[in-house]
């Protein structure tokens, strides 16, 4: 692990479309997280978790997957002819 060659990885690279896609995605999840613990503190604390699991993935899955999906439809289009 220490030792691992750096240039040995393929570089990701992001272009401004991405770089501000992804900004707004992680500002969605943290205004999903926020919204989840509201959720859960208006129950019984018995409920918290499963209160909050539900709420947080019910928002969350649908956002990562909207995030993957955006960050692959914002690429470059470059042709390698």
């Amino acid at each position: 692990m220490i030792l691992n060659n750096d240039s040995d990885n393929p570089r990701i690279t992001m272009n401004g479309r991405q770089k501000l896609f992804i900004c707004l995605i992680d500002l969605g999840i943290l205004a999903e997280l926020c919204i989840g613990m509201a959720a859960a503190t208006s129950v019984a604390p018995e409920a918290f978790t499963a209160t909050f699991m539900k709420t947080f993935f019910a928002m969350f899955l649908p956002t990562l997957a909207i995030g993957i999906a955006g960050f692959r439809k914002l690429r470059d289009r470059t042709e390698n002819a």
